[in-house]
């Protein structure tokens, strides 16, 4: 069975900033920090600035509906990524959900023991975990294979040899040199 065509022509409508003048003929290759986002999104977004932008499930009309809102959007978020609603969360940016998690997860360190990041990773996500080092966790790095920008599991090995690892933080999907980890 042949795969179907993907139609750029309706994509790229899709998106009002493709059609400003000034961003014609452009290719943009952001992270999702910094993407232009699609019409549909920027209708929810301007109907929650105007309608919504209060206490979610309020006691009133607006907080209800913001409310039953925020859940749709979990939900649907969740099945498309085939995991349970309670196993998503939100936040307003990789780097401030990854610091939240590199903090909650310091508790559970001790001066003395491990991480492990990679030179793949953006700095929203190894930062967070690379700051711990100035807390006495000692902060190890995965080295990709500079020939290739891949992050050779071997390489993982000596890393962790002495037992003292207790996480190790790497990206699924680098931007920093286009690479998808098979995990």
């Amino acid at each position: 069975m042949s795969q179907p065509q993907l139609d750029l022509t309706y994509v790229r409508s899709q998106f009002p900033a493709f059609s400003v003048p000034a961003l014609e003929g452009k290719a943009f290759f952001e992270n999702a920090g910094g993407s232009y986002a699609c019409g549909p999104v920027i209708d929810r977004l301007t109907r929650f600035y105007r309608e919504r932008k209060v206490q979610p499930y309020a006691p009133y009309e607006a907080g209800r509906l913001g409310g039953e809102e925020m859940d749709e959007a979990r939900a649907r978020l969740a099945a498309m990524m085939g995991i349970a609603t309670d196993e998503l969360s939100f936040g307003p940016s990789t780097t401030a959900n990854t610091f939240v998690l590199s903090q909650a997860f310091r508790r559970f360190l001790n001066p003395g023991e491990a991480i492990v990041v990679t030179d793949q990773d953006h700095e929203a996500n190894s930062g967070p975990w690379r700051r711990l080092g100035d807390e006495g966790i000692e902060v190890r790095e995965w080295k990709i294979d500079p020939e290739t920008g891949h992050l050779n599991p071997e390489r993982l090995k000596p890393l962790l040899a002495d037992g003292k690892v207790r996480l190790v933080a790497f990206p699924h999907c680098s931007n920093v040199v286009a690479e998808i980890n098979p995990v």
